[in-house]
């Protein structure tokens, strides 16, 4: 049995109109979840949340039904 990958997916979303996805490995959840924390304090992060790979593969699904940015955000 192969050891859990847990990543860490960062959504940017910047001024210019550019966006990108950035995918970042992490040993454990709690370390991931910290680090989301972080990451959706960022102006440009979109969106910044943790996913465990299945069978090494990471499959990506854009909802657009979900809140927006703002409401997800946490107030600082």
């Amino acid at each position: 049995m192969e050891p859990k990958v847990i990543v860490l997916i960062t959504m940017l979303s910047l001024p210019n109109g550019d966006s990108g996805v950035n995918v970042k490995p992490f040993p454990t959840v709690a370390l991931c979840a910290e680090a989301a924390d972080i990451e959706v304090t960022d102006p440009f992060v979109a969106n910044a949340e943790c996913a465990e790979l299945d069978n090494g593969v990471l499959t990506l699904n854009f909802n657009r039904d979900t809140p927006t940015t703002s409401e997800l955000k946490p107030k600082v």
